[in-house]
Formats: structure tokens, sequence, C-alpha cells
């Protein structure tokens, strides 16, 4: 039921407009759906880039902001409410609806003339998805033998030093795998470049796809070419970090 319709998709890129539209089944190879998204005049290549950027810089501020955050509320000695405090606020921040906080995040971003620009959508991204990053970040900290900080100390390292060449090499896999889920969310995201961006080359390609749906016609040759130019992809990386994914994340749910 997953893959047929991915599939599917894949197919109808490489049709031609009449075959698809066609009652009866025909399969017309052509490479016109994605000489047309890629063709010079169009944004699409353009979009791809931005939503690259995006996920780059996105991902990686978000691993540096949780992976210190939650080493400091696992392994320092904070109190077990400012501890509590921080984690549930963290949790209602991942159950409150985007599209409630958009009016006043519009205006933030227009005062700051962040509106339009990559640098605005990669804060908004960065809101949104540090709270789900800490929270699994700082289970998996919990997982690690303390002993290990307490020997690190004995040898006489500072609490930065036990954290970048100890703690932190240990907790790569569940870096890697809070990396993937950051990254699929953030190549996912459609809200915000549809509100905070006028759309064109400012645009994720999220934005352009839905811009392949108008009044007068569907594109569908061209929408599936695009959708397979981003879905593939990320899909691809999801299934070779699967085995990634389930160490980070059973690592960190045991504590050790």
């Amino acid at each position: 039921m997953t893959v047929l319709p991915l599939l599917w998709m894949v197919v109808v890129a490489f049709q031609r407009p009449r075959a698809i539209i066609n009652r009866e089944w025909t399969f017309d190879f052509a490479l016109t759906n994605f000489m047309e998204i890629l063709s010079p005049d169009a944004v699409f290549g353009a979009q791809v880039i931005n939503s690259v950027v995006l996920v780059i810089a996105a991902t990686a501020i978000c691993i540096g902001l949780s992976a210190f955050a939650s080493y400091s509320l696992s392994q320092l000695s904070w109190s077990p409410r400012v501890v509590l405090g921080v984690l549930a606020a963290a949790g209602v921040l991942q159950v409150v609806p985007p599209m409630t906080l958009v009016p006043g995040l519009f205006v933030t971003l227009q005062n700051f003339s962040l509106t339009g620009t990559l640098g605005g959508l990669i804060i908004l991204n960065v809101i949104f998805n540090l709270p789900f990053a800490i929270i699994m970040m700082k289970f998996y900290f919990d997982a690690l033998p303390k002993e290990l900080r307490e020997s690190a100390y004995i040898d006489g390292a500072s609490e930065f030093a036990t954290f970048w060449r100890v703690m932190l090499p240990l907790a790569a896999p569940g870096l890697a795998a809070v990396a993937i889920f950051i990254g699929i969310q953030v190549w996912n995201e459609f809200l915000f470049g549809l509100i905070f961006t006028r759309g064109g080359d400012e645009a994720p390609i999220t934005v352009g796809i839905a811009t392949l749906v108008q009044p007068q016609e569907i594109k569908w040759g061209p929408m599936a070419a695009v959708g397979t130019i981003t879905a593939v992809p990320i899909i691809l990386l999801a299934v070779v970090a699967n085995r990634q994914i389930v160490s980070g994340l059973t690592q960190g749910a045991v504590k050790s």
C-alpha cells in the first residue's frame, strides 16, 4: 500500500502528457517532464537547492544545540524540577499546531526583515524541531554509564573535554538517528515555506510542487517528476540509514 503509489509516481514521471490522461493504459517513455522542470526558465532547480540548504543548516543547528542541552540536562546536577520543566515545555511545544503561531511569527520575522529568506525558514524549523531533538538526545545520554564521566574527571579532563571526547562519540548513533528524523521533517515542511516566502526561487521545493496544481489544469507529469526528484532520495536515505535509526532509538531507550 505504501510502495505502489510511489512506483506509480515514478512511472508517471516518465510518461508523456497524452499517455498520462489516456483512458487506455500505454507507456510512452519520455523525459519531457524532467526537461520541463529542469529547464533554465524553471525555478524548481533553485527550490531544490533551497531545500537542501535548509535541511543541512537546520539539522546542523538542531544537533549542535540539542547535544549541549541534552548533555547538560542528563549529566549535570540540575534540579529534577528544572529538568522536568524543560522536558514538559519541550513536549508542549511539540503538540502546539504551528498554524496557531503563524501570525506572531510572521510579525516577528517581518520586524527583523527575515520574511522571504532562507535564514527565516531555518530559524523557524530549528524552533519547532529543537524540542524533539533535546528530548530524544536527553534519553540517549541517560543511557550512557555515568562511570565514564567520573573516570574522565579522575584523569583531569574538563567538563567540555569530557563531553567532546568521551560522551559525544558514544552518543553518535543517537545523534545520527535524530539528525535523520529532523532532516526528513525539514525536507517535507510546507506551511512555513508557503506563508513566509513569496514563492519562486525563494521557496523550498515543497511549495514549488503545490504551484503545479493550477485552476486551469493539474500538471500531472511535471508534478510526478518533481515528486520523484524530491521523494526518492529521502526515501533511499531512510532505507539505507534504517539500521542506524533503529540502533540510535533502541540504545537510547534502555538505561544501562
